[in-house]
């Protein structure tokens, strides 16, 4: 039996693909086709599904599934307390985020923490806020870092940064002529939205609410899966939308967009790092917290 088959399993499972997964783990493909046949050849049975396009598990891979997570939880929980008894921090730190602060706020903060604390390693796997706080409830991550609060039970939420959502528009747009721009002027504009699911869309739509605006009267005519993606299809003239000041402000600055707050309608928030609440949290989980509020004070 080899750990490393058991983590390729576990990766498969989630990314449902060979390619990815040889990506994320740094192997090749036939590396990970080895380590899959390793383990259906221990337990005998086939563990994945590849007749269909996307890869599944069979339903004897769903079933060794969550015994495999346990087993790395267990490897890694191991791992954190004999170092514990070691003066230098070392392990792994698998982070998950939403796309705001995986990709504009904590790429600084791992770069300075891991300045300080080299022996760690660190994973950061961006996704929308909903599946990260799924996937840090099911231990499958060591801490989340996301823009809105879902409604899961047994998190734990530690403010660690402020954002600012604003509107972004073509510069030649009739709304960027304005100084500020009410909420009841996006009725009847084409507006690209964010996923199901975005921290950022969330937080939109109950501003939208609060400000008296029915959601059914706005014309949503793209919902894309990333800030980036939303930026280059309001450039392209697609439609207006709202996005991170952190994102837009590169494309402001070379007048390829143009920023506008609304009138009435504050829309700041506040990004939370996320942990399971009833659970001891290993080493280099404290030591990163602790990282990120040293430098808020």
């Amino acid at each position: 039996m080899n750990l490393n088959w058991f983590k390729t399993f576990v990766s498969i499972a989630h990314t449902g693909s060979f390619s990815r997964t040889a990506r994320d783990l740094n192997l090749t493909q036939p590396a990970v086709s080895k380590h899959v046949a390793g383990l259906e050849s221990l337990y005998g049975v086939q563990l994945i599904d590849r007749s269909r396009r996307s890869l599944t598990l069979t339903e004897a891979g769903s079933a060794l599934l969550p015994f495999a997570q346990n087993i790395l939880a267990t490897v890694e929980q191991a791992a954190q307390e004999i170092a514990s008894f070691s003066d230098i921090l070392k392990g792994r730190l698998a982070i998950g985020a939403s796309t705001i602060p995986g990709e504009y706020v904590l790429p600084q903060i791992i770069r300075r923490f891991r300045k300080q604390y080299p022996q760690v390693s660190i994973n950061l796997e961006i996704a929308d806020t909903g599946k990260i706080s799924r996937r840090v409830i099911e231990d499958n991550l060591s801490l989340g870092a996301v823009g809105a609060l879902k409604s899961v039970n047994g998190l734990k939420a530690i403010p660690f940064a402020e954002d600012e959502l604003v509107l972004v528009l073509p510069p030649d747009h009739p709304l960027a002529r304005k100084k500020v721009v009410g909420a009841s002027a996006l009725i009847g504009q084409d507006i690209v939205w964010r996923e199901s699911g975005s921290g950022t869309r969330q937080t939109v739509e109950e501003g939208l609410r609060n400000a008296g605006i029915d959601l059914e009267n706005l014309r949503i005519v793209a919902e894309i899966g990333s800030t980036e993606a939303v930026l280059a299809a309001v450039e392209a003239g697609m439609g207006i939308s709202f996005v991170s000041r952190w994102a837009a402000e590169d494309r402001v600055k070379n007048g390829r967009l143009v920023m506008r707050c609304m009138q009435g309608l504050p829309l700041n928030r506040t990004l939370y790092l996320i942990h399971p609440a009833n659970r001891a949290l290993p080493r280099t989980v404290k030591a990163f917290i602790d990282f990120v509020a040293q430098k808020q004070s």
